[in-house]
């Protein structure tokens, strides 16, 4: 970027209209003149602050880096000069400080003075105290704004799936075989082309920043830290460059993708994913619409805005649901034959996120997948749909020659090592591990690292009480399935119905 001119207080008020507008965001000013229709959330919202300090307003909503990430380097005009209009960063700071810790008035003392009532304030235990993925829900529960609570944790209308996803996995019975030397373990696992130090990886997830200030950019360094794979959402608080950047050295990423109903800027988030080194996509197909959650409509949406998509959360008539308000984007148009395009524009493999069927599994590796992704979105899309652990059982029975085709990957549920065993023992390439993730970012890029080691712990013991010593050993003859059998679809058709709508799809 150039290094720009210097530009008093008054140089900035006079580009203050929608033919000609600048504003300050920090102490650089920039011209959003052509941005303005193209802002996410309209014009208006900027030109409030044509020709004026944005700063506030901006850090509000928005990650750091986002601004550069969005307009061409063109567009910085130069720094402001110190002016008393603009108080410096440390005033704004310390005035934040003193308005959310007012000091106590002295009062007085009075006879006639009621008792002070004492808040009662939750004190968020240290991190080595959490020894389980649950451990880490109940802290957020208690940390997170009411509105990141209600965003993170709701699912569809009735919780039915999402109740579901996790209970199925748990009545899957092991089988366990003893007298195994297991000494030595090992848990690596190569997905889609990556090694990886476990057979796990981040789902992705949007809006990390609710959780912690770094985001996803927490969630790199920490997973970075221990060998585990992360994918990033369309949805994400940082820019893609930034969360590559703050990995390790050659960490590997995986991009989430919701297509843009405006097709040119999906062709150049996937251009951009590549030329940053993302490994493969993974496109979202079970979401042309959000599924209805109610916990998250009830609490009125947050100021905050992604840095991929530039999906941006506001209110309406219906509630203020942060995953319906922000998807408004995505394209309901999406059909088999965009795969194609997909893969000829990112040039990287294209897996399908949401694929709840054999029948769907089959016309992935028909249209060209690398692999498909069992999931209903943690039960957040639509409610009644089935568990995730019931389509990989379906897969076997319907089309198990569908492994030999593709990658499998699955998520919804999974929160102990001992659940990610059972669907690797099914075939499984590898597990997602969605909510678990967000809830650790309460301790940061620590916390992050602190969950990563205790799933693998609690993986690597199940895998000695398994009498196994490399997770590809693991076999479905580990694995007692019949507590759901009954559950487990035999065709793409119903088992007894014969009849037949009027209308084909």
């Amino acid at each position: 970027m150039e290094t720009g001119q210097s530009l008093s207080f008054d140089d900035l008020k006079a580009h203050n209209r929608a033919e000609d507008c600048w504003v300050a965001i920090g102490e650089k000013v920039w011209d959003v003149t052509e941005f303005l229709n193209l802002h996410p959330g309209g014009p208006d919202v900027i030109l409030r602050y044509a020709g004026q300090d944005a700063t506030q307003a901006y850090e509000e909503i928005h990650a750091p880096g986002m601004l550069e990430e969005t307009l061409a380097a063109n567009k910085f005009v130069g720094h402001i000069l110190p002016s008393n209009d603009i108080p410096p960063k440390s005033t704004i700071d310390e005035a934040a400080a003193a308005e959310a810790n007012p000091r106590p008035i002295a009062r007085t003392p009075s006879s006639m003075e009621l008792p002070l009532q004492i808040p009662n304030v939750y004190e968020q235990p240290p991190l080595h105290s959490l020894i389980s993925a649950p451990d880490f829900q109940e802290v957020a529960s208690h940390v997170l704004t009411p509105k990141a609570w209600a965003f993170y944790s709701s699912a569809a209308t009735d919780l039915v799936t999402h109740t579901q996803n996790k209970a199925l996995i748990r009545r899957l019975m092991f089988r366990p075989r003893v007298l195994r030397d297991v000494k030595e373990v090992s848990m690596k696992r190569t997905i889609l082309g990556c090694e990886s130090e476990a057979p796990f990886f981040v789902s992705p997830a949007a809006m990390a920043r609710l959780a912690h200030p770094d985001g996803e950019c927490a969630l790199a360094r920490g997973v970075g830290s221990q060998g585990v794979l992360q994918c990033i959402s369309s949805n994400a608080s940082y820019p893609l460059s930034a969360i590559v950047k703050a990995g390790t050295k050659d960490q590997s990423f995986f991009l989430q993708l919701y297509v843009n109903s405006d097709r040119p800027k999906t062709a150049e988030l996937l251009q951009k994913a590549a030329a940053l080194g993302i490994k493969a996509v993974f496109v979202t197909v079970d979401a042309p619409v959000p599924g209805k959650r109610e916990a998250d409509e009830r609490i009125a949406a947050e100021a905050v805005a992604s840095a991929i998509s530039g999906a941006v959360a506001s209110n309406d008539k219906k509630g203020g649901g942060m995953g319906r308000l922000m998807a408004q984007y995505v394209d309901k148009s999406l059909i088999w034959k965009d795969i194609a395009w997909i893969k000829k524009v990112s040039g990287l493999p294209v897996i399908l996120k949401g694929v709840q069927s054999a029948a769907d599994a089959i016309m992935a590796a028909e249209y060209g997948a690398s692999g498909v992704m069992l999931s209903n979105h943690g039960g957040r899309s639509l409610d009644g749909a089935q568990p995730s652990i019931l389509v990989l059982l379906e897969l076997h029975r319907i089309c198990p020659d569908i492994f030999n085709k593709l990658e499998v990957y699955i998520d919804g549920g999974f929160e102990r090592g001992s659940d990610i065993l059972k669907a690797i023992a099914l075939g499984a390439t590898a597990v997602g591990v969605g909510r678990p993730y967000l809830y650790s970012l309460t301790y940061g890029d620590g916390g992050v690292e602190h969950l990563t080691q205790i799933l693998k712990d609690e993986l690597e013991t199940s895998m000695r009480l398994c009498g196994i010593t490399d997770v590809d050993q693991a076999h479905p003859g580990l694995i007692n399935t019949q507590d759901i059998d009954h559950m487990v679809a035999e065709s793409v058709k119903h088992p007894y119905i014969q009849w037949r709508p009027r209308a084909k799809i």
